[in-house]
C-alpha cells in the first residue's frame, strides 16, 4: 500500500512573541507543497536528507502504540518545493505529511490537535497545519485560536542567501528581548483579532508589519524599514518576516498593486543585493492533506 499527503510552506508569519504567558505564532500557509510517500516496501528506501520526514513516521507509530520495527518496513519519499532553512516551515511540511500518510497507511485518524502534538514532539511547528490562520503555541504544541478567515493575497517573497537552521537559533536566548516586545507583540495580536473580525486586510497587514518591526531586536532584516516604507506607498498591505528565519513576505493585492512596479522599486533601492531571490506566491487554505491511496 501507498499512501502519499501534502503540507504547505509559509512565508515566515503574520506574528510571533509573547502573548500572554507563552510565546505563540501565526504562520499563514502558501502554495508551495512538501508531498511525503510512506509505503510499504521489502527493501525500504529513505531520504539521507529528510530525516524529520522520516522521525514523523516513526513517532506516529509510537502515538498509535505501535511497535517501531514496523516503520522499519516503510518507505519513506520526500518531494518539496520548499527552500530550506528560510523560515518556510519546510520541516513543518515534511513532518505533518509524514504523519499523516502514515496514520492513513495504519488505518488510523488524527486531528489537527494530536497532529500539532506529535509535531512539536519533534521541533517546533508552524500553524500551517491547520486549515485556517491559527494561534498556535509552537513550542508546547497547544492551539490556542483558530480564525475563520483564509485571506486572498498575493505576497512577493523576497529571500536572502542567509540560511537559518530553526533548532539552532532557538538554542539562543533572547527571553529579555522577547519580554521587552511582549506589549508590542500583543498589540499586533489585537490588531490582527480585530482584523479577523470583519475581514479587514488592511489591519492585517498593519498586525504583520508592527510584528515584523518588533522582531528586528531578536533577528534584524537587512533594509526592512525601507522596504516597509516603499510597499505602503505602492498600495501593499503590509510585511511580515520569518521571526526565525531569513525570507520577507510582502502582502498584496494583485488586483491592485503591479508588482512590477514594486520590483522596479526595489532594484533602484539596491534591495536585490540583500534579497538575492525573489518570487511570488499566494496564502491558500493549511493542513495535511491525503492526496493519493493505493
Amino acid at each position: 500500500m501507498k499512501i502519499k499527503a501534502i503540507c504547505p510552506a509559509s512565508c515566515g508569519e503574520l506574528l510571533q512573541g509573547v502573548i500572554g504567558t507563552s510565546e505563540k505564532l501565526i504562520s499563514y500557509p502558501v502554495d508551495m507543497y512538501a508531498a511525503v510517500t510512506i509505503e510499504e516496501s521489502k527493501n525500504p528506501i529513505r531520504p539521507i536528507n529528510r530525516k524529520k520526514a522520516v522521525e514523523g513516521m516513526y513517532k506516529t507509530l509510537e502515538h498509535f502504540g505501535m511497535p517501531r520495527c514496523i516503520g522499519d518496513t516503510f518507505s519513506v519519499e520526500v518531494v518539496s518545493q520548499i527552500p530550506v532553512a528560510k523560515g518556510m516551515a519546510s520541516s513543518t511540511a515534511d513532518i505533518a505529511a509524514s504523519i499523516m500518510a502514515t496514520a492513513t497507511l495504519l488505518g488510523k485518524e488524527i486531528n489537527n490537535d494530536e497532529l500539532g502534538k506529535l509535531c512539536v514532539a519533534i521541533e517546533p511547528t508552524d500553524s500551517t497545519i491547520f486549515p485556517t490562520l491559527t494561534l498556535f503555541d509552537h513550542l508546547k504544541g497547544i492551539r490556542i485560536e483558530s480564525y475563520d478567515w483564509i485571506p486572498r493575497l498575493n505576497v512577493l517573497v523576497l529571500e536572502s542567501e542567509k540560511i537559518l537552521d530553526t533548532q539552532d537559533f532557538r538554542k539562543n536566548d533572547y527571553t529579555r528581548e522577547r519580554l521587552e516586545n511582549q506589549n508590542k507583540v500583543e498589540e499586533a495580536y489585537r490588531i490582527f483579532q480585530e482584523s479577523c473580525s470583519v475581514k479587514d486586510i488592511t489591519g492585517l497587514g498593519k498586525a504583520a508589519t508592527l510584528s515584523s518591526l518588533t522582531n528586528q531586536s531578536i533577528l534584524p532584516k537587512d533594509k526592512l524599514e525601507e522596504i516597509i516604507d516603499s510597499v505602503l506607498a505602492l498600495g501593499c498591505y503590509g510585511v511580515n518576516v520569518a521571526h526565525s528565519g531569513t525570507v520577507i513576505g510582502i502582502l498584496y493585492d494583485k488586483e491592485v498593486v503591479d508588482v512590477e512596479v514594486v520590483k522596479r522599486r526595489f532594484s533602484s533601492m539596491g534591495v536585490f543585493d540583500s534579497y538575492h531571490r525573489n518570487f511570488i506566491t499566494r496564502i491558500v487554505e493549511g493542513g495535511a492533506k491525503i492526496i493519493e491511496s493505493k
